[in-house]
């Protein structure tokens, strides 16, 4: 299946960074959970929650205690004894790892210049991840310009989207969907977001 079906149904992913924030998202109306904190043995616990919850799991490997953000052995762990539906990492050859594993593999790019959206541009061209995460989440410029480059990817915005209004403009810009942390907006549909962008 295509990553666009599993995370473009709803917009909003939620981003837990700490173990207390699961059951709230778990209880939310979000259908996917990027996890950005914690260590391996919640990371564990958290995504059998979550897929008991018939949820999407996403690890990002760089925020994981106890797992190594650079070895393809994370992607078989990940894999084979977490159980998530992916990775999300910088890392250009663990989105390949992640595809030989069998797992969706998203490529997570700060872009803070021109310099780093040309290169970044260049890179998910190369890697083809199943999608990219855009940080900061709410440069609606850099949004547009890899959802015009690549618009078969789906493009997750994450990082500073605080307000109903400035995920309605990421969404608008060509973002997929929003990962983010703020739980107050973690039960909005595309409909209440388009009411906002009006």
């Amino acid at each position: 299946m295509s990553l666009l079906y599993k995370i473009g149904n709803n917009p909003i992913i939620a981003a837990v960074r700490s173990p207390e924030d699961v059951q709230q998202a778990l209880d939310s109306r979000v259908e996917n959970i990027f996890f950005m904190g914690g260590n391996v043995k919640e990371i564990i616990h958290a995504v059998r929650l979550t897929k008991e919850s018939k949820k999407g799991a996403f690890v990002h490997l760089d925020l994981i205690r106890g797992l190594s953000s650079t070895d393809k052995e994370s992607v078989d762990f990940i894999s084979d004894y977490v159980g998530a539906d992916g990775i999300v990492t910088p890392k250009s050859h663990l989105i390949k790892e992640a595809k030989r594993a069998g797992l969706y593999g998203i490529l997570h790019l700060f872009v803070l210049d021109s310099l780093a959206l040309r290169n970044g541009l260049k890179l998910a061209a190369n890697v083809q991840p199943d999608a990219i995460e855009l940080m900061p989440g709410v440069v609606t410029k850099i949004i547009q310009s890899f959802a015009d480059s690549m618009p078969d990817t789906p493009i997750v915005a994450s990082g500073l989207i605080q307000t109903r209004e400035e995920a309605a403009e990421s969404l608008h810009a060509g973002a997929t969907s929003l990962s983010v942390s703020d739980a107050s907006l973690w039960n909005f549909t595309f409909a209440d977001l388009r009411a906002a962008a009006v």
